[in-house]
């Protein structure tokens, strides 16, 4: 590996091959996801959904840290923590259709796009079609 040397301390360039693991691994990442919140049922989404967010956060980290060294700043850090912790918090599933819905702003979204559930009320009423 090469290191260069600056005011900051000394480095590891970013090696080409870093590179390529972090891109098929974060490639293969998507898929399952994908995978995962398009196939799944609402309420294994609901108990996976923090778990996932958590997961590839660290991921994400653990693939800065590395390729910077061990130099990784701390405000680095702190707003990948800020933006897990959104996604986790701004994301929603439909009880009734199974829907997994993104807030594009800091508010939840009250009713399902998909189907116009209120999504203030989660538990899936008697009525509610069973989600696979």
């Amino acid at each position: 590996m090469r290191h260069a040397s600056t005011s900051l301390g000394t480095f590891r360039a970013a090696v080409p091959s870093v590179f390529a693991i972090f891109f098929v691994c974060w490639i293969l990442l998507g898929i399952g996801t994908w995978i995962f919140y398009s196939k799944t049922s609402y309420e294994t989404k609901k108990k996976w959904h923090p778990v996932i967010g958590i997961g590839t956060g660290v991921a994400f980290l653990a693939f800065a840290e590395w390729i910077s060294g061990g130099y990784l700043p701390w405000i680095f850090v702190v707003a990948v923590v800020l933006i897990i912790f959104l996604t986790i918090r701004n994301t929603q599933f439909c009880p009734r259709c199974g829907a997994t819905l993104y807030a594009r702003t800091f508010s939840r979204p009250r009713f399902c796009a998909r189907c116009g559930t209120d999504l203030q009320n989660q538990t899936p009423g008697p009525d509610a079609p069973a989600v696979r």
